[in-house]
């Protein structure tokens, strides 16, 4: 029995062939009888891309399970219950709520997906519009943390990579024919594709995160936008967002007057600035009522001090000058030379 992160365990049945095992983003054909304790509840056949596996009901254990599995093998995978429904169950299935399920699965076959630096200009793309459709739809369902996902992909795929200067060529000569390569590779309806499509994923990314609650993340995937397109709106009104979920309200503000200067009818970022001023103006008139109460608390008077009416005052006045030298008035100090 072999476990994978104590949360799925897979028995050897049936052998595969072959040496590969299918990586995420391959698409895997798979079967599967699902029990829990003697209850049988799910036999189901299902084709679906590996990573993309919630969108068709399929638990995070069984895909975990398929990365370590060859083309037609065979295996008792028992699913712990964070890997399976949870806490929650699926009342569908009749999965009870912290239930650990075990599956008779089979990889019946998969088309291995291909590593970035494998794949062509058009080929990244189209992978990446793919992924952009895909996250889209999570998101209309309200799945934000796999809309974000698919997102996030997008970004990691159309990146330019960075040069491994160890294998750059020493000579003037070689260094020359390896920029005109270069420049021969280059495409530029390629390379506005992949900006639009770069653009819009750091921008979903920043509205899923905004989802979760994550402002300071959303935040840097508005700026990773706007580094691309400066002028986005909807970057810029997310950043402004990201801001104001902080409590950052003067910066919010900011970020909402650069929207209106691109778009001066932007009547969303103008109401976005109202609220962050009554957000400022409360704040600060709760600093002041906050500070006025504390120098209240502290605001006391010195009591005055106990007249002694008996008391004899001495007398320390000076025969030969005739002044008295402890009296109030004082002599006018000179100016020394």
């Amino acid at each position: 029995k072999q476990w994978y992160q104590r949360r799925v365990a897979i028995t050897a049945g049936k052998e595969g062939s072959g040496l590969s095992n299918p990586r995420e983003g391959s698409t895997v054909s798979v079967s599967w009888s699902m029990k829990h304790l003697d209850r049988d509840l799910e036999t189901r056949s299902v084709k679906f891309i590996l990573g993309d596996g919630a969108g068709e009901g399929v638990v995070p254990g069984v895909e975990k399970a398929l990365l370590k599995m060859k083309k037609g093998e065979s295996a008792n995978v028992t699913v712990k219950s964070p890997y399976a429904y949870g806490d929650v169950g699926d009342a569908k299935l009749a999965v009870p709520g912290g239930a650990d399920l075990v599956y008779n699965l089979t990889l019946e076959d998969f088309e291995q997906a291909k590593y970035k630096y494998e794949m062509s200009n058009a080929e990244k793309i189209e992978f990446a519009e793919k992924a952009k459709e895909l996250g889209t739809e999570y998101f209309k369902a309200g799945k934000f943390d796999l809309a974000l996902k698919k997102y996030k992909v997008i970004t990691e795929y159309l990146e330019p990579e960075a040069e491994d200067f160890d294998d750059m060529p020493d000579s003037d000569d070689e260094d020359k024919d390896g920029e005109a390569e270069k420049s021969e590779e280059k495409d530029p309806e390629h390379e506005r594709k992949s900006q639009l499509l770069q653009v819009a994923s750091y921008s979903n990314q920043a509205l899923c995160l905004l989802k979760l609650q994550d402002g300071i993340n959303a935040f840097k995937a508005c700026e990773s936008a706007l580094k691309l397109d400066p002028k986005n709106i909807k970057a810029l009104f997310r950043r402004g967002q990201s801001a104001e979920m902080s409590q950052e309200w003067e910066d919010a503000i900011g970020h909402f007057k650069a929207v209106l200067e691109e778009d001066p009818k932007n009547t969303a970022a103008a109401s976005k600035i109202k609220f962050c001023r009554n957000k400022v103006m409360s704040f600060k008139q709760a600093q002041k009522k906050k500070y006025a109460n504390m120098f209240e608390r502290t605001n006391f008077k010195e009591p005055e001090p106990i007249k002694d009416e008996n008391k004899v005052k001495p007398d320390f006045s000076d025969d030969e000058e005739g002044e008295a030298i402890g009296s109030d008035e004082e002599k006018p100090q000179e100016m020394e030379v």
